[in-house]
């Protein structure tokens, strides 16, 4: 590959302010600034150092992106964005159009106008390697890939230049999207019967291979191929009385031999491989989408009886290396901003929310242990009952505080920060779930706050002994049941806000555990609903 090359810049002359320029003066520099010619290459770590330097010599706001990683997978439009932004404030343009807002053509459009308001010739962007970001499957996301060719393509028409690694240029990624039918192949039966019938003369000569190629990469080991082959008859073409398919297979077992043979797409392998890539410090967003998008879906796996080795060394890594982070940086909370929102802001948060859609009045109700999986399961059955009598406007994540029980948490709720600076030495009073009871929200007082407790997943939890897995699609119906009863008691244009207070972990028997640091039991899910007739 070339060394990239790029337009000399000695013939510049320094920027002139418009607004001092003469008339024609003027009308030169506008047709100047809209001169930075657009391009799209690869290039090497020197190449794009010297590209920015020369670009930025040029009049060109340059945005450089290095150090891309998994934190970035699927953010690459906000990241580039972001950077974009802070480029144009540094130079004192105005801030972003609304006519922009979701819309990337408009707002690239936007984004140069205001480039050239500023005496900007165009944007750069340069970006550093980006395979470090790829997904499960060994490929950049969708969202990513659609970035890049946005704005590959705009530097045909733009004052966009786009410099990307040489050594990106093959990493895999995905193109634009095709129909359905042509995807799955569905003209393909019709194809063949029209080349059978065309060649029935030739027939006797002629063999049908379909072959399907699959690549799963092992955790900690390497790469796996499998490869599926369907031979459609057999014909013996070099009369050595040994038939053609048995060559193939031949061939087959001795270039596959000892290799991980991938029958079928599984989704834990994908869950597995972000887990193994999760290494380091985890920015909180990236953190909590790992935990939503493969964290949760493998553990319910193995709990449902997965029993592959590598899917459980992943899970296992992730939850003691969790364990072990958060129970280190819990103590610093007490002294610090910098924390993730937590079971004790639940008020605040609820406040915020019922200022935002304009809700006259505010129900907190707490669902004992009910983890984010769980959550998730009590929301769509919830929406599903009240149907137009409810609007869900918001879910969230919260953490819980350690340890992670039902009193702890009513500690930092009714006493907030100071919980977290010297948590209290006697156990608060609070009742144990009854049985006949649990179905039922009651009302608790906590503190200075008021707060409507329903206690029954707890109780299900407790009953569900050695079955808690098997277990969770029936307690999270029968939680939505009781929300949605209670729901329908409240005055229209309430917010009503549910959240857990700390979840559980289910061991290889299937019993429930709580009070530990592992994801499942930390991190809780939360939702709010707008009760009434509300459009």
């Amino acid at each position: 590959m070339q060394d990239a090359s790029f337009p000399d810049t000695s013939l510049l002359e320094p920027p002139i302010a418009l607004d001092d320029a003469e008339p024609t003066q003027r009308d030169t520099l506008k047709d100047a600034l809209a001169t930075l010619p657009g391009r799209f290459e690869f290039a090497s770590a020197m190449a794009r150092d010297e590209a920015a330097a020369s670009l930025a010599a040029a009049g060109a706001i340059v945005v450089e992106i290095e150090g891309v990683g998994p934190s970035m997978r699927g953010r690459f439009a906000e990241a580039i964005d972001e950077a974009i932004e802070r480029e144009l404030a540094g130079r004192g343009a105005p801030g972003a159009g609304f006519a922009s807002a979701g819309d990337r053509d408009a707002a690239l459009s936007d984004q140069l106008f205001r480039a050239r308001r500023v005496g900007a010739t165009g944007i750069a962007v340069v970006l550093g390697p980006l395979r470090a970001a790829v997904g499960a499957r060994g490929a950049l996301v969708a969202e990513d890939c659609d970035t890049l060719r946005f704005l590959a393509a705009a530097t045909g028409e733009r004052p966009v230049v786009l410099i990307v690694d040489e050594r990106d240029e093959a990493t895999r990624g995905y193109g634009e999207p095709v129909a359905l039918g042509e995807a799955l192949g569905a003209g393909a039966g019709a194809d063949a019967d029209a080349d059978a019938g065309a060649g029935a003369g030739a027939g006797a000569n002629e063999v049908g291979v379909e072959v399907g190629v699959e690549v799963g990469v092992e955790v900690g080991v390497g790469v796996g191929v499998g490869v599926g082959v369907e031979v459609e008859g057999s014909v013996d073409h070099d009369g050595d009385g040994v038939d053609d398919d048995r060559d193939v297979h031949d061939d087959l077992s001795r270039h596959t031999a000892g290799a991980s043979v991938v029958e079928r797409e599984e989704a834990w392998r994908g869950w597995t491989l972000a887990l193994t890539a999760a290494r380091g410090p985890q920015a909180l967003g990236a953190l909590e989408k790992l935990f939503v998008e493969s964290y949760m879906p493998l553990a319910n796996a193995l709990g449902a009886g997965l029993e592959e080795p590598r899917a459980r060394g992943a899970h296992d890594d992730f939850r003691a290396a969790f364990a072990k982070s958060y129970t280190e940086a819990f103590p610093a909370f007490a002294s610090t901003a910098k924390r993730p929102r937590m079971v004790l802001d639940a008020h605040a948060i609820a406040a915020h929310t019922a200022r935002l859609h304009g809700a006259r009045s505010t129900r907190m109700l707490l669902v004992d242990a009910m983890r984010w999986d769980l959550s998730r399961l009590v929301t769509e059955r919830l929406v599903a009952r009240l149907g137009p009598r409810a609007v869900l406007t918001d879910e969230m994540i919260l953490w819980s505080a350690l340890p992670t029980t039902t009193l702890r948490q009513l500690e930092t709720i009714a006493r907030g920060m100071d919980a977290l600076r010297a948590p209290a030495e006697g156990d608060m009073d609070n009742d144990p779930p009854r049985a006949r009871t649990a179905d039922y929200v009651r009302r608790l007082r906590v503190g200075p706050r008021e707060v409507h407790k329903l206690d029954i997943v707890e109780a299900r939890l407790e009953s569900a002994r050695g079955g808690v897995q098997r277990a969770l699609p029936e307690v999270a119906e029968r939680a939505a049941e009781a929300i949605a009863r209670h729901a329908l008691t409240l005055p229209a244009h309430t917010l009503l806000f549910c959240f857990g207070d700390h979840g559980f972990s289910i061991d290889r028997t299937g019993v429930a555990r709580q009070g530990g640091a592992s994801p499942e039991e930390v991190l809780v899910g939360a939702f709010a609903l707008l009760v009434g007739d509300v459009h």
